[in-house]
């Protein structure tokens, strides 16, 4: 039996343990394997890893500032505008094909030192590991922001439309996630996806968000 195969025995027994799943183990876990030289066992077990819960050690949260209500407290809260801002959310692979952000999460949030924080970051990260989730995981925000902000899901083509938005700088988020089948398992791509846009009283904002 080889030294990664002991170490891996060893260190598994404990990270099937709850009460051992620590940061340290995960990492000493992960070196094991990826000093493999078999490509096909090497996915096996990193897929079963992370199944099992070791993918939570790649991850890094984000702490938010405070909440800065004095700045918010300058803006126009969502709904009281007369613009609209409506667009389409898409990416495109390697070769060409257009994945739509159909069914996901579009939101509109304005530019502010509290959402600029986040998104600096997370704004546009990519997914391009085997079932790896998001390295940056930002804390639940205020939900003050909420009065600022609004959320929509996109349609089966990725189009999407906020109504009533007051005038100011925002950001403009959403995703686009696909599954590429390999031999064993499936490699996730695409990512997230930030613009950041102008809406002026009255105006009809047409965005196409992708990247």
């Amino acid at each position: 039996m080889g030294h990664w195969t002991k170490t891996l025995t060893f260190r598994t027994k404990k990270w099937l343990d709850p009460d051992y799943l620590e940061t340290k183990n995960c990492e000493i876990l992960f070196e094991c394997v990826f000093s493999m030289k078999g490509a096909k066992m090497k996915r096996w077990i990193l897929t079963m890893l992370l199944l099992g819960g070791c993918a939570g050690f790649m991850q890094q949260r984000i702490q938010r500032i405070p909440f800065p209500g004095e700045e918010y407290a300058r803006l126009s809260k969502m709904g009281t505008g007369t613009a609209t801002v409506h667009g389409q959310v898409f990416m495109k692979t390697m070769v060409g094909e257009v994945r739509y952000g159909a069914g996901n999460e579009v939101r509109l949030a304005p530019v502010t030192t509290y959402s600029t924080q986040v998104l600096e970051v997370t704004g546009n990260w990519n997914y391009t590991n085997y079932t790896i989730p998001p390295k940056f995981v930002p804390e639940e925000p205020d939900p003050r922001l909420d009065d600022y902000a609004a959320t929509t899901m996109a349609d089966g083509e990725g189009r999407f439309e906020f109504r009533n938005v007051p005038p100011g700088g925002y950001y403009l988020t959403s995703s686009v996630i696909w599954y590429v089948p390999q031999q064993y398992g499936s490699i996730i791509q695409g990512g997230n996806i930030t613009k950041k846009i102008t809406v002026k009283e009255g105006d009809e904002v047409r965005v196409i968000l992708t990247r």
